[in-house]
């Protein structure tokens, strides 16, 4: 009796409701932020503790209360994974079959296991310390994993020194400058050729509007962090091969050279302010550099994680049975974020007399599809969570992307209008696609796949459209090489027009492919 007596300090409840969280992020390391948790963290933290103090309220008994605690949270946060391993293992005709089998048995678990708890006398003191014990070892193997991986790669962001730019002496005034970069928005031929859609009308829009369309342009890098780093630096990035390793998938030294970058360092420095709107990536969500972050009222909360998080518990079950409550969220919140951003933009000369850069990175027309060709609601299984539409077929995730981009075109045709002529000066514009869409759907070659990823669409709008310094085959990390060199009386120069291929997997192992591309 005395030895049951023991006092013991009860930790178990909440490592158990910690471990899934940091499991998660211990396995997205590479794509998402340490803050991307903060609010998963407080949330599932809340509800343990709240769930703590209802049973011990119930049953009068802090270890009962703390047991029974830990098993429905972990039988929560276990169901996706037990489903996983099943589910690798059969053909989706059985799956239905594998949920209803796997309910049944949680079901009976937390049945059995709730009586028995209630009804013995035990007072469970070895039990808790040897819970305690194994939620410590458990946790403190992912805080190892999470670690080790911080060891392995770290590579210290060398935030290279640079001399503000020098103004030239027959500047009048400063333009506003408003670069929009629309996630993988095609060009003309991809549209024609894997599509079958003609949008020559958008392209004799932006013509008639003062418009150079860039006709066969090619992004410098195939993923987004990388051909972002590379513009907004102007310069090529091959180096981060070899500092983070071309095996590597971490993404979070260019996120940092994003966040931080040498054009709009150069534009604070003449007085502009700086303006970012919230794309929900998390490479430009919130960048250090900017004055202000537009559009960020879920700034502390990453969809992916919650997202992650949901599909490793039993709400995963709600897959095959209910529509997805939770791909309801994620649509709406996808559609809110880009109607602000367009909303947005065109107020910004509202909000200051300074000069502005805005930097507007949608992620539309990249799944998931949350608009129609008119921006109507589409079908949730359309968005399924912020990570894509994995149960679209083809066809399917080829007519959705269509609609969206009709739509984001409709959209954009409005917002050029209005910075054109609510403008006192009229402002440089760009309008510039990241990469092209993946195309992988189409019965095509490799190489006509590689060239379909990196061909974009690019267009410039220029205040005195003098547009003798562009070119067809310009890629991004000239744009605003040739921007500063033509308003601001530079000396940057043009570097050479180069394309390279690599895969999501793969990110760091670069082909050149500039040759095919520019003629592809």
């Amino acid at each position: 009796m005395q030895k049951n007596s023991k006092k013991f300090i009860i930790l178990h409840p909440i490592l158990i409701a910690l471990f899934p969280v940091f499991l998660v992020y211990s396995q997205n390391i590479h794509l998402i932020l340490i803050q991307g948790i903060i609010f998963p963290v407080l949330i599932i933290l809340g509800i343990t503790i709240a769930l703590w103090a209802g049973i011990k309220f119930i049953l009068k008994n802090t270890r009962k209360s703390a047991l029974l605690t830990s098993l429905y949270v972990f039988l929560f946060f276990s169901y996706g994974i037990v489903f996983k391993f099943l589910e690798s293992n059969v053909t989706e005709e059985y799956f239905i079959l594998i949920h209803a089998l796997l309910l049944i048995t949680y079901t009976s678990l937390v049945v059995f296991i709730t009586y028995y708890v209630v009804k013995t006398r035990r007072s469970f003191g070895y039990v808790t310390s040897t819970t305690n014990v194994v939620s410590i070892i458990l946790l403190s193997l992912v805080f190892f994993n999470i670690i080790a991986y911080n060891f392995e790669n770290f590579s210290s962001f060398d935030d290279e020194t640079y001399e503000p730019i020098i103004l030239g002496n027959n500047l009048n005034s400063l333009p506003d400058i408003y670069y929009i970069v629309l996630d993988e928005y095609a060009p003309l031929r991809t549209l024609d050729t894997f599509y079958n859609y003609d949008n020559s009308n958008f392209v004799k829009f932006l013509q008639e509007r003062g418009f150079y369309v860039a006709k066969n342009s090619h992004s410098n890098y195939a993923e987004t962090f990388l051909a972002m780093a590379s513009t907004l630096n102007m310069k090529y990035v091959n180096y981060l091969s070899d500092t983070v390793g071309k095996e590597s998938l971490d993404q979070r030294i260019p996120y940092q050279m994003i966040s931080n970058n040498l054009v709009m360092k150069n534009l604070k420095s003449v007085g502009y302010e700086i303006y970012n709107f919230d794309s929900g990536w998390w490479g430009t969500r919130s960048l250090q550099i900017a004055d202000a972050n537009l559009c960020s009222k879920n700034q502390n909360m990453d969809f992916h994680t919650l997202y992650a998080l949901k599909q490793i518990s039993i709400l995963r079950s709600f897959d095959m049975f209910i529509k997805d409550p939770s791909s309801k969220i994620f649509h709406q919140e996808r559609r809110d974020r880009i109607l602000c951003q367009f909303d947005e933009i065109t107020k910004i000369k509202q909000k200051t007399e300074k000069p502005v850069f805005a930097f507007m990175h949608v992620m539309a027309p990249h799944d998931p599809y949350v608009f129609g060709p008119n921006g109507e609601e589409v079908d949730y299984k359309y968005t399924f969570g912020p990570t894509g539409s994995a149960y679209l077929s083809s066809s399917e995730e080829n007519e959705a992307y269509l609609n969206q981009l009709i739509y984001l075109t409709k959209i954009l045709k409005e917002t050029v209008e209005q910075l054109q002529e609510n403008s006192d000066n009229q402002p440089i514009i760009i309008v510039q696609s990241d990469t092209g869409p993946d195309i992988s759907f189409a019965d095509t070659t490799d190489d006509a796949h590689q060239v379909g990823r990196m061909s974009i669409f690019n267009a410039y709008y220029f205040p005195d459209e003098k547009y003798d310094v562009l070119y067809d085959d310009i890629t991004p990390v000239n744009s605003f090489r040739i921007i500063f060199d033509s308003y601001f009386q530079t000396n940057y120069g043009i570097v050479e027009d180069k394309v390279f291929f690599s895969t999501y997997e793969k990110p760091y192992t670069l082909i050149e492919i500039t040759d095919f591309s520019i003629v592809g």
